[in-house]
């Protein structure tokens, strides 16, 4: 009897370990990464794929067998400004990385606003402070400096890459596969010339695919 009770307890806990998916990993991330959305909304967001609150529409998205959340974001009446939140996770060793990525925008242009890592062991989720991605730190000020710095020419001034940390800089999360794609996006609300006349110079590169090392545990 002791037997069957010990071996039943461990199924359970195997089927727990094995429960966390992307929905689970949406409604652990704290809140101020997800437009401050309480546990409860998000319930009632991923039960009706939408949700009002006070002049803000929200709809998701997801792909649980890719591990994929779309959160989207956008006034019901009045301003034009929206908003995008991803999340998605990989297999690491004894844990899960978890990442958010959230982009702010509206008809005058968009650009990244937040990007975080997580790790997820043991029940607990953590804040990554640095690692997995060579530029990453949890600064996200300094971590978006970092980042298009990699794009930019050596002699490029430290203004010119504030500029373009707001200018149509976007990290994007795979919907499948394991890759993120970094990227100056074209912004089809404004002159399609302006981005190539004043910052295109100062690139060696508009994109960069950073790939998932399965070996490694990092984006390269």
């Amino acid at each position: 009897m002791k037997k069957v009770f010990y071996l039943s307890i461990l199924f359970l806990s195997i089927q727990n370990l094995c429960a966390q998916n992307i929905i689970d990993f949406f409604y652990s991330i704290p809140s101020q990464y997800v437009d401050s959305l309480s546990y409860v909304e998000r319930k009632s967001l991923i039960k009706n794929k939408r949700l009002e609150k006070y002049d803000m529409l929200y709809t998701v998205e997801y792909d649980i067998k890719n591990g994929y959340l779309r959160l989207e974001q956008s006034y019901t009446e009045g301003p034009s400004g929206y908003g995008i939140y991803e999340i998605a996770y990989w297999n690491v060793k004894n844990k899960k990385l978890i990442a958010l990525s959230s982009i702010l925008g509206s008809n005058g242009g968009f650009h990244q606003h937040n990007f975080k890592f997580f790790e997820y062991k043991d029940e607990n989720l953590t804040e990554a402070r640095n690692g997995y991605l060579k530029s990453y730190t949890s600064n996200f000020e300094v971590f978006i400096n970092n980042l298009v710095t990699e794009f930019t020419k050596k002699n490029t001034s430290q203004s010119v890459k504030e500029d373009l940390s707001s200018t149509q800089f976007t990290i994007e999360l795979p919907r499948k596969g394991k890759n993120i794609s970094v990227s100056f996006k074209d912004n089809n609300m404004s002159d399609p010339d302006y981005f190539n006349k004043n910052y295109a110079k100062h690139l060696n590169f508009r994109e960069k695919v950073y790939k998932w090392n399965d070996i490694k545990e990092v984006f390269e």
